[in-house]
């Protein structure tokens, strides 16, 4: 029997169609020639900001102890499949997953629409019936999947996760913002995904630095303020994520990014711990002292990919996604795993981690993509450690060494052609002109 249900023998998307969100910004404010990046968050405002507040700890599930959070994980349904071969695999690799009753016109769009990159082939399209997975998980569902023989772990399903509806709404609003802000970096696909935090810059040119793959110019106050509210939310997500994920999943990602800086832009710089800002019981709440999350991270709005698998570091091949809005009514937008013929429905406030390195999709949005005024709301965002940023890291900090040795100024930012030469091209962290 491919399904054996709990318990096992003994022993884880936003915005409309055009991506835009209106952004309050006075066209006043002057935008430096050279900045520190990053900067990190500016202060808060007004005496009616609560730090740290208990109650507030205990309904983010923060204030749990290890074994409240080993409780949790176990009372997890779990669930066992036996991994399926690459000829078996449904969808197969490097084709388009369409759910059954999908209108043609998703067909006819994903076939005529200009790729882009003329180098790109065109994937193959399959409809595939709700019978026709091993177990469709209903988007009430909170599971763990887990390898028939191995028992291993290789997907986690959590429903409503942030557990404080105006903390998720905030979260919501900085991954919007951030969608209609950031560039697309999947062209190719359905959708749209933005990059934040720290990216190891193009194959071509390896560079270790904050992502600023931006849409536009913008004042370096909006920006300053606008990171802030992003890594509060991926902080935050990180944080709630440590006391519910299993831990061997949590020790994967700590082990990929031990040794390179984490997500720090609201730490001051200075800090090793994060500064997080939330709405929350009506009023503004800040809380600091929390672990600072992994390095890097998409945000992602109505996206669709086709059945692939990604290189990740082989200590964290997880990737950690929460989707912060869905009212998506027809079909579409469903995380599945190929090779083990299993779909997680999506839902508003739900945690999917999920490994990388395995075959792995999502079905496309049942919807007109040819009307672009048309609103859907998918959106969300994930954690990850880039595959290439250890050892990009490795040499932007063999040129602050070098730096230092010969006494060139740290803090400019600047390199010199030899020291260019030397670092093939990469960023001095916190050294970065803007």
């Amino acid at each position: 029997m491919d399904c054996i249900p709990e318990p096992l023998a003994s022993s884880n998307f936003l915005l409309s169609l055009d991506t835009r969100v209106s952004l309050e910004i006075s066209s006043t404010i002057s935008r430096p020639r050279t900045k520190i990046w990053p900067i990190g968050a500016p202060e808060a405002v007004g005496a009616d900001v609560v730090v740290n507040d208990p109650e507030l700890f205990k309904a983010l599930c923060l204030d749990w102890d290890l074994a409240k959070s080993e409780a949790f994980v176990a009372k997890i349904p779990r669930y066992g499949f036996k991994a399926l071969s690459e000829e078996n695999m449904s969808p197969p690799k490097n084709t388009w997953a369409l759910e059954e009753g999908t209108s043609e016109l998703v067909e006819q769009y994903l076939t005529t629409k200009p790729p882009a990159d003329v180098r790109d082939k065109r994937y193959p399209i399959r409809y595939i019936a709700s019978s026709t997975w091993r177990k469709v998980i209903s988007p009430e569902e909170s599971v763990l999947l887990v390898d028939y023989h191995t028992h291993d772990i290789f997907a986690v399903v959590l429903r409503d996760f942030v557990e404080v509806p105006s903390v998720l709404s905030r979260i919501d609003k900085a991954s919007a913002q951030h969608i209609a802000i950031g560039r697309n970096v999947r062209k190719g696909d359905p959708g749209h995904m933005a990059q934040y935090g720290y990216t190891a810059g193009a194959r071509s040119a390896p560079n270790f630095a904050w992502a600023r793959n931006l849409d536009k110019k913008y004042p370096y106050d909006f920006l300053a303020s606008h990171n802030h509210e992003m890594m509060s939310a991926h902080t935050l997500v990180w944080n709630i994520a440590t006391k519910k994920v299993p831990a061997t999943i949590i020790a994967g990602f700590r082990a990929a990014c031990a040794d390179m800086p984490k997500g720090d832009w609201n730490t001051h710089g200075e800090l090793k711990e994060a500064r997080v800002s939330v709405d929350a019981f009506s009023g503004q709440h800040e809380i600091t002292g929390l672990e600072l999350g992994p390095p890097s991270g998409v945000c992602a709005g109505v996206y669709s990919r086709a059945c692939h698998f990604e290189d990740a570091p082989a200590d964290g091949p997880w990737v950690m996604s929460l989707t912060t809005n869905y009212d998506h009514l027809n079909l579409g937008g469903s995380f599945y795993s190929a090779k083990y013929g299993v779909m997680i429905k999506q839902a508003t406030n739900t945690l999917i981690v999920h490994k990388a390195t395995e075959w792995h999709g999502t079905t496309v949005h049942d919807v007109d993509w040819f009307d672009k005024s048309l609103v859907v709301q998918h959106r969300g965002f994930s954690l990850l450690v880039q595959n290439k940023l250890q050892s990009t890291w490795n040499k932007a900090r063999l040129a602050r060494s070098y730096k230092d040795d010969v006494g060139g100024d740290v803090d400019s930012g600047v390199l010199s052609t030899q020291e260019q030469q030397l670092t093939v091209r990469v960023s001095i962290r916190a050294c970065l002109t803007f």
